[in-house]
């Protein structure tokens, strides 16, 4: 269960312009990733090109196991170093927190963890190697790359913890123990054995599974109905392509949504409102709640919808974004006022107690 930082981590907010299509498409709005997406028109058999926004911003790049397990280009390096060190700076920004120890030694700065980064993997504390075709390696890379620490560090630094990064990108790990042969091998018979690293000096060329998703959108808006593009062809590619466990996405049922429907339904031809589109993640990772909002509504309907479709009380979470770092407490702001349209990626975490008020002198 993935722990959100105490301080704030960083979440990217990507701004969402709803793609009008032609009139053989009226009534569909796409989202999902700024890929442009090659999509066949039905009613006249021409190709037809359609713009698709990234509604919700990347939650970590992909990463898959190709050759010796080296890691494909699409894995960000420059963005994973950059969410450790957000990471690691709110922390230390932080008030002074309590060691993790057995006799809960007060205020005892915290010593950062060492994480080496290499080309294939990482290595947390002094071992083991991790590489990225693990699927909890790629656990923990989604965590850092969504703004939240690792789930499995979270009984241990509940509110967070730093790390000392060793960039090693332009090293590989031996993933058995032995380092490769640095010469050419020969054997009786034939020319020449090729270097290890030579089979996967152009892996990135070929089209991945995670890759091929990324380029579809991730629903359609069709006659109000919210239809789920990735899911299904997901689960297919399944069954032969190993793919990182997803987040389990739910539509929230919302009076925009219901209007949506009615619109699309009985006005096909009239104009689409603005409307905004939030995609909140839940307290430890796993569920991502999809709610379409009118930008006049509020934050406390966001917060009534929410609790509604968790079966919680209202009170009992907070609503927050890292990027910037914002808590959403005024249930009477608007999502116009604040900042929430046309889309935003937020963030729960439970309610945090409040300090006591000073105490008379």
């Amino acid at each position: 269960m993935s722990s959100p930082l105490a301080s704030l981590g960083k979440t990217r907010r990507v701004p969402l312009q709803s793609e009008p299509v032609n009139p053989g498409r009226r009534g569909i709005k796409i989202y999902g990733n700024e890929d442009e997406v090659d999509m066949l028109n039905g009613a006249h058999g021409s190709e037809e090109r359609i713009s698709v926004p990234s509604c919700y911003g990347g939650i970590g790049a992909p990463v898959s196991r190709q050759g010796d397990s080296l890691v494909p280009p699409e894995v960000d390096f420059d963005r994973l170093l950059a969410s450790l060190k957000d990471l690691s700076e709110l922390v230390e920004d932080s008030d002074t927190q309590v060691m993790p120890v057995p006799d809960r030694v007060p205020h005892r700065t915290l010593e950062p963890i060492p994480l080496r980064l290499y080309r294939n993997g990482i290595m947390m504390f002094d071992g083991p190697f991790r590489p990225f075709h693990d699927p909890s390696t790629q656990r923990c890379l989604r965590d850092i790359l969504d703004g939240f620490f690792p789930s499995e560090l979270q009984r241990l630094y509940p509110d967070g913890v730093p790390f000392k990064v060793s960039d090693l990108r332009s090293q590989v790990y031996p993933e058995h123990g032995l380092d490769p042969f640095p010469g050419e091998g020969r054997v009786v018979g034939l020319q020449r054995i090729r270097k290890p690293l030579d089979s996967i000096e152009h892996s990135g060329s070929r089209m991945t599974a995670e890759k091929f998703l990324n380029r579809l959108p991730k629903f359609v808006i069709r006659q109000g109905e919210v239809i789920d593009i990735r899911g299904p062809i997901r689960d297919t590619l399944q069954n032969c392509c190993p793919l990182p466990v997803r987040i389990q996405e739910i539509v929230v049922e919302t009076p925009a949504l219901a209007a949506e429907r009615v619109r699309s339904r009985e006005s096909p031809e009239s104009p689409a409102p603005l409307l905004s589109m939030l995609r909140i993640k839940s307290e430890n990772g796993e569920q991502a709640f999809l709610l379409m909002m009118r930008p006049e509504d509020r934050v406390g309907d966001v917060r009534a919808l929410l609790a509604q479709a968790r079966a919680v009380e209202p009170s009992t979470f907070e609503i927050f974004s890292t990027f910037p770092p914002t808590v959403y407490n005024d249930d009477a702001l608007t999502l116009q006022a604040a900042g929430l349209v046309p889309n935003a990626t937020l963030l729960l975490r439970v309610r945090r107690a409040s300090p006591p008020a000073p105490g008379p002198k």
